[in-house]
């Protein structure tokens, strides 16, 4: 009891109670800052999902460059900024806040090579190929999303 009473006179209390406060809403920010990696995982199967649709090479490298964009985040040599991030705002790529998250898994990894593989549809400049790459892609995405 007399310790409470100290912590009321001095002010102790209330300062534990701000920088605990303060963690927390520093905490919560960093997660924000990292971003929702299941949330730029969902685009980028949708846009997989549309490159293994369309019949164009020009639709389906440009969905494909949004799935690698996706995963890979803008930081990533492999991202392709003129192609445009439909996950900005998201996070930093899939692939960046799932390793910070959780670390270099199996979903991490099974992602990254679904990043390599978008990669070589792109090149293939071949739809039929491209359109074959991206329903891999599509599919092994949509594992990595069910394994959470």
């Amino acid at each position: 009891m007399k310790l409470i009473r100290q912590f009321r006179k001095t002010g102790l209390g209330l300062a534990i109670f701000l920088v605990c406060v303060g963690g927390w809403v520093f905490q919560s920010n960093l997660v924000m800052a990292a971003g929702d990696p299941s949330a730029e995982l969902k685009t980028a199967i949708t846009h997989s999902g549309f490159a293994a649709k369309y019949e164009a090479m020009k639709e389906v490298t440009l969905h494909l460059h949004h799935t690698v964009n996706c995963l890979v985040g803008p930081q990533d040599k492999m991202f392709d900024a003129a192609a445009g991030n439909p996950c900005q705002g998201q996070g930093n790529g899939y692939l960046p806040d799932l390793k910070a998250a959780k670390g270099e898994g199996d979903q991490y990894y099974e992602a990254w090579w679904a990043a390599q593989i978008a990669e070589q549809a792109i090149a293939s400049n071949n739809v039929a190929q491209a359109r074959a790459g991206a329903r891999i892609v599509n599919s092994v995405l949509d594992n990595v999303a069910k394994a959470k």
